[in-house]
């Protein structure tokens, strides 16, 4: 499945899937989403840092990045790049 709008996505069951396979609990609330189709990019904010804010990888097989703030280790967004190939794996 390409994903062409946002409207293509099941976010919540999308997040309970990363959930599943990474063991990392991501919340629930978002306050922005941005799909990029031309870079099959699908970005999602949970909320704005107060602080610094620290990407990491998580164990998938598409590249998806989990941002956290330095200081309190809150989840703040969350990359994947690919998301067409993600949601197929899915």
């Amino acid at each position: 499945m390409v994903a062409k709008s946002l409207l293509d996505i099941d976010l919540k069951e999308l997040l309970r899937l990363i959930e599943e396979r990474t063991g990392v609990k991501l919340p629930r609330d978002i306050i922005e989403t941005y799909l990029d189709t031309e870079h099959d990019l699908l970005f999602i904010r949970f909320r704005e840092p107060r602080g610094v804010e620290v990407g990491e990888p998580l164990p998938l097989k598409m590249p998806v990045t989990l941002f956290t703030e330095e200081d309190t280790g809150e989840v703040t967004a969350l990359e994947v790049i690919g998301i067409s190939k993600l949601l197929i794996e899915f």
